[in-house]
């Protein structure tokens, strides 16, 4: 019995050993010439997965200098003014963890395929006859399509006359209603920023803290420097 006893104890250790290395321990990257020690707990791949992306081609592999992030709501909400903790889900408030992708760009080579593909199709989307629209928010949309309850896709941007930008991509969105048929949206955000590409997502409540994002991610970073 005690030999049963001093098994089980073992396996206990071993399962607590792999929870807290799966938890606390760290994982190495390189950005941009700089190495970064990453906890297990803010890495996107390790707490959010979905295998099947794998086998479609395109979507399951990533650029060698990459860093998938997944962020707190809580934390990013007390570290970036803008950020807002919750938004508004199909039933009711959520928890709006930020995803964000970081890429070693220091040549902009990532980010230039993407910037000139993106507003090519914004481009294309205004030659089409897409058109501008104010947003209840605050804001400009030129709206390229429109579902059958009246929502849809468009890009976003601050006023019709700084839509161009050389340093980020088109924010791209997308409007759906929730239970009650109002407007919920999210936006996809593509910025270069000193060597660095990153790509994430705001809800509609967080939209206006785009443009600080890099620098807070940055500020991240920078505390988990080697």
């Amino acid at each position: 019995m005690r030999a049963l006893h001093v098994a089980a104890l073992l396996v206990l250790a071993t399962l607590g050993a792999v929870a807290a290395e799966s938890r606390f321990g760290r994982t190495s990257y390189r950005l941009a010439g700089t190495d970064y020690a990453v906890p297990h707990r803010y890495e996107f791949s390790r707490n959010f997965r979905l295998p099947w992306l794998d086998a479609i081609p395109g979507l399951g592999r990533e650029p060698e200098e990459s860093l998938a992030l997944l962020l707190p709501a809580a934390e990013v909400a007390e570290g970036l003014p803008g950020y807002s903790r919750f938004g508004r889900g199909y039933v009711g408030p959520i928890e709006a963890d930020l995803v964000v992708e970081v890429v070693g760009d220091r040549d902009r080579r990532h980010f230039a395929r993407l910037h000139d593909r993106q507003w090519g199709h914004f481009d294309a989307r205004l030659a089409e006859g897409a058109t501008w629209h104010p947003d209840p928010a605050g804001g400009e949309r030129l709206v390229f399509s429109v579902g059958a309850d009246g929502r849809g896709s468009f890009y976003l941007s601050p006023t019709r006359e700084t839509a161009r930008r050389a340093d980020r991509t088109p924010p791209y969105c997308l409007a759906r209603g929730d239970r009650e048929g109002r407007e919920t949206y999210d936006c996809s955000y593509t910025i270069h920023r000193d060597g660095l590409t990153f790509d994430f997502s705001l809800r509609q409540e967080s939209v206006a803290a785009a443009d600080r994002v890099p620098d807070y991610v940055r500020t991240r970073l920078a505390g988990w420097r080697r």
